[in-house]
């Protein structure tokens, strides 16, 4: 009997430890979904306001603007696309959420110091 009691409870610890680890696993999913959300705003907002700043300043501002500022922002607002459209599928591609979101991190620590 107490052979079966021991067997119980070391099962139910087995499992318990197994609970845990997969909602470790959860969490980095989860920050990671989080990063990739918010780094796809900061480079989309960012894309959205070099283009209202050269829209803005005057017609004479769209046509002295050489041509790689305009592809950057639009290729900024891309990229911030991208990366909100991953975030919806972080959990079933992690490798990929975990690439991308060191790439975001790089590019958010390069372009704005980290924000």
């Amino acid at each position: 009997m107490a052979d079966r009691v021991i067997h119980y409870l070391l099962r139910g610890n087995q499992l318990q430890g197994r609970r845990q680890a997969l909602a470790v696993g959860v969490g980095h999913h989860h920050r990671r979904r989080l990063l990739l959300l918010d780094s796809s705003r900061v480079f989309m907002l960012l894309a959205v306001v070099i283009l209202v700043h050269l829209l803005t300043a005057g017609a004479a501002a769209v046509q002295g603007a050489e041509p790689c500022v305009l592809v950057a922002a639009f290729l900024l607002w891309l990229l911030g696309a991208a990366f909100a459209v991953l975030s919806l599928a972080a959990g079933q591609f992690p490798v990929l959420a975990a690439t991308a979101a060191t790439i975001a991190t790089t590019l958010r620590s390069y372009l704005i110091g980290g924000l």
